[in-house]
C-alpha cells in the first residue's frame, strides 16, 4: 500500500481517507475486545477481576510505546513532508531498534513482578489466582506491542494508514478465532481458561509482526513507499527520545496510575466494583477508538504539513479534528448515559448488573473529556511539543489522587463517586489540552504567498 503526500489536497478528505479505513479496523477490534470480556465472562466474576488487574499494566507498556512512536512520528512525518525520504527510512529502523530492545527487557521485567503486580490490586485468592494465569503469558505481548506500536506509527507518518488496518484486521480475526477455542477447549480437550485467552492475544500480535515484516521487505522495491533503511544513531538520537518522547510516555504512563488509583480504591468493596471500574474502563476505551483514529491522521497531516512549512494547513486540521471528534463524543456518551444496562451486560452476570451499570452512568462524561484532549495531544506531540499535553495530564491525576486519598477514602465514600471524580477529571484535562492546542496554533506563523508571475502581454 502506498505512502500520502498529505501537504496538498483537501484537509476533511485526507481526515476521511486516512481515518475511515483504521475506524473500520478499530470497530472490529472493539469486536474482539467485547467478545474477549463476553467469554472471560463465563468463567465468573473473578475471572473478570483478574483481568480488570490487568488492563492498569497495558498503560504502562502504552508508557513506554509512546516514548518511541511519538518522537518517531513527528521525526519521520517531517523528513518525509520535507522530500528526504532515505532519512525517513533510517529514521523509521532506528526507532524500531530501540523498541525490540527497550520490548525485551520488559518482558523479562514483567515475569519478575509478576506476583508482586498482582497482588498488589487484590487480597481476593481467586481474583489473584486468574489475574497471574493471565498476566504470566500475556507478558510476552509486552514484547509485541511495542513493535507494533511503533510500526504502525511509522508508517503512518508516511500517509500510509491502510498497512497498518490490514495488519490489525488479520490480528483481530485470529484472536476472534483462537479466543473461544483456547479458553473452552473442543471435544475432550477442557481448554486452558485465563491462560487460553492470553495465548490468543500472543498468536495475534506475534502474526501481526510477521506480517508487517512481510509487508515492509516488499516495500523496498517501491521508492513511494516505507519501508526499512540504513539504521543512523545521531549524537541527538536519544536526547530527542528523553527529550520530546518521555513527555508523552510519562502522559501514557499517568492513564496507568490513575487507573491503579481507582483499583486501588476499589479494593476493599470487593470484586464485583474491581470488576465493574476495569470492565467498564476497557468498554468505554473501545468506544472511542475513533477517536484515537482521527487524531492519528490529524497527527500525520499536521506533520507532513510542518516539514513542508504549511502551517495554515496544520490549523485547519486541527479545528476540524477537534470537531468531528466532540460531534462523535456526543452521541456515544449519549448512549452511555440512555443504555448503561446494555453496555453492563457485556461483561456482568445478570445478578452483578447493578454495580457494572453505576460505571457507566457515573462515567459517561469521561468519553467527552477523551474526546476534547485526544486531537489536542497527538497534535501537539506531531507538533513536537509533548510537554503541553503533559501538563493537562498531570493536573488530572493530581485532581484524582487529591481526591481519592484526601477525601473519598478518608470519607468512605461511596465508591461510585471516585468514577464520577475520574469522569470530571477527563473534562479539565481536555479543557485546558484544547487551550494549550490553541494558544501553540498562534504562535505558528502565516503561509508564505505564493509569488506572483508577470504575464508578458
Amino acid at each position: 500500500m502506498s505512502s500520502r503526500d498529505l501537504t496538498t489536497g483537501s484537509i476533511p478528505k485526507h481526515l476521511m481517507a486516512l481515518g475511515v479505513p483504521v475506524i473500520g479496523a478499530m470497530l472490529l477490534q472493539s469486536v474482539y475486545a467485547i467478545v474477549d470480556l463476553a467469554w472471560i465472562k463465563r468463567l465468573g466474576e473473578d475471572a473478570v477481576a483478574g483481568l480488570s488487574i490487568n488492563f492498569q499494566i497495558f498503560f504502562v507498556i502504552l508508557a513506554l510505546s509512546q516514548v518511541i512512536a511519538t518522537t518517531a512520528m513527528a521525526d519521520i512525518s517531517q523528513l518525509w513532508g520535507s522530500g528526504e525520504r532515505e532519512d525517513a527510512r533510517g529514521a523509521f529502523s532506528s526507532f524500531l531498534l530501540v523498541s525490540l530492545v527497550l520490548g525485551i527487557l520488559t518482558t523479562g521485567g514483567a515475569w519478575l513482578m509478576a506476583d508482586a503486580y498482582i497482588n498488589a490490586f487484590t487480597s481476593n485468592s481467586g481474583v489473584a489466582e486468574q489475574g497471574l494465569a493471565y498476566f504470566q503469558i500475556n507478558a510476552l505481548t509486552f514484547f509485541s506491542q511495542l513493535l507494533l506500536i511503533v510500526l504502525g506509527y511509522g508508517l503512518r507518518a508516511s500517509g500510509d494508514f491502510i498497512s497498518p488496518m490490514v495488519v490489525m484486521v488479520v490480528s483481530v480475526l485470529t484472536n476472534l478465532a483462537l479466543d473461544p477455542l483456547l479458553i473452552f477447549g473442543i471435544g475432550e480437550w477442557e481448554g486452558m481458561g485465563m491462560a487460553g485467552a492470553a495465548w490468543a492475544t500472543v498468536a495475534g500480535q506475534f502474526l501481526a509482526l510477521m506480517a508487517y515484516a512481510g509487508l515492509l521487505i516488499r516495500a523496498r522495491k517501491d521508492e513511494s513507499r516505507m519501508s526499512f533503511g540504513v539504521p543512523s544513531f545521531g549524537p541527538d538520537f536519544f536526547k530527542q527520545l528523553i527529550v520530546r518522547g518521555l513527555p508523552a510516555g510519562i502522559q501514557y504512563l499517568l492513564l496507568s496510575a490513575m487507573l491503579g488509583v481507582v483499583l486501588y480504591a476499589m479494593k476493599s468493596h470487593g470484586a464485583a466494583y474491581t470488576a465493574a471500574a476495569g470492565g467498564g474502563f476497557r468498554v468505554l476505551q473501545q468506544s472511542i477508538l475513533p477517536v484515537v483514529a482521527l487524531a492519528s491522521a490529524a497527527a500525520a497531516i499536521s506533520g507532513q504539513n510542518i516539514g513542508a512549512g504549511g502551517f495554515d494547513r496544520v490549523k485547519l486540521t486541527s479545528r476540524t479534528v477537534v470537531i468531528w471528534c466532540l460531534v462523535y463524543a456526543a452521541a456515544i456518551s449519549g448512549l452511555f448515559l440512555l443504555t448503561p444496562e446494555l453496555f453492563a451486560s457485556l461483561f456482568a452476570q445478570p445478578g452483578e448488573m447493578s454495580v457494572a451499570r453505576s460505571y457507566f452512568v457515573w462515567s459517561w462524561p469521561m468519553v467527552l473529556g477523551i474526546s476534547l484532549s485526544m486531537g489536542p495531544t497527538m497534535i501537539l506531540q506531531a507538533l513536537k511539543r509533548p510537554m503541553l499535553p503533559l501538563i493537562a495530564a498531570l493536573f488530572r491525576l493530581g485532581m484524582i489522587i487529591l481526591g481519592v486519598f484526601a477525601w473519598l477514602v478518608p470519607a468512605q465514600a461511596p465508591p461510585e463517586w471516585t468514577f464520577g471524580l475520574v469522569a470530571v477529571s477527563a473534562i479539565v484535562e481536555g479543557a485546558i489540552g484544547l487551550s494549550l492546542l490553541i494558544w501553540r496554533l498562534t504562535k505558528l506563523p502565516h503561509d508564505a504567498p505564493a509569488p506572483v508571475t508577470a504575464i508578458a502581454s
